[in-house]
């Protein structure tokens, strides 16, 4: 069971982002919650800084394997000590009727150390520490295009 922290990580090499360089990120698992579930936030981040966020959300309860994804693309706009890349995505995911998507949404850049090694990590935050608040990470890909 997760109750807070990393479902997964990979490292780019230093200097791997160049302008227009994109990294797509597409993972997929499922998730248990219990009738009245604690909130749930999901962040992509990239060198320790967070990049893509839901913001804590609420999750419909009493899930039992609801499957999930979360798809984001982080675009490198500048390189150097503060570069700075763009990233959008979301996380849909079934609700046992439906499914219901958490945008990651920004309106600005990032600054991002691109002349370093970076860190990409997907994480799961739960609000509370209810042992039926579950999340698993079952798939990951990733790609460097550009």
């Amino acid at each position: 069971t997760l109750i807070r922290g990393v479902i997964g990580t990979t490292s780019l090499v230093a200097n791997t982002l160049s302008e227009g360089r994109t990294i797509r990120l597409q993972a997929w698992g499922y998730y248990n919650t219990p009738l009245v579930p604690d909130t749930l936030q999901m962040r992509v981040k990239l060198g320790g800084v967070t990049v893509l966020n839901t913001g804590a959300q609420t999750p419909a309860g009493s899930v039992s394997t609801g499957g999930w994804s979360l798809n984001a693309n982080i675009v490198c706009q500048t390189t150097g000590g503060a570069g700075t890349v763009f990233a959008q995505g979301d996380f849909p995911h079934f609700t046992g009727l439906t499914y219901a998507n958490w945008p990651m949404v920004n309106s600005s850049t990032t600054v991002i150390n691109t002349t370093g090694a970076n860190v990409i990590e997907l994480t799961a935050q739960w609000g509370g520490v209810n042992s039926a608040n579950q999340i698993f990470l079952t798939q990951v890909v990733g790609e460097l295009l550009n």
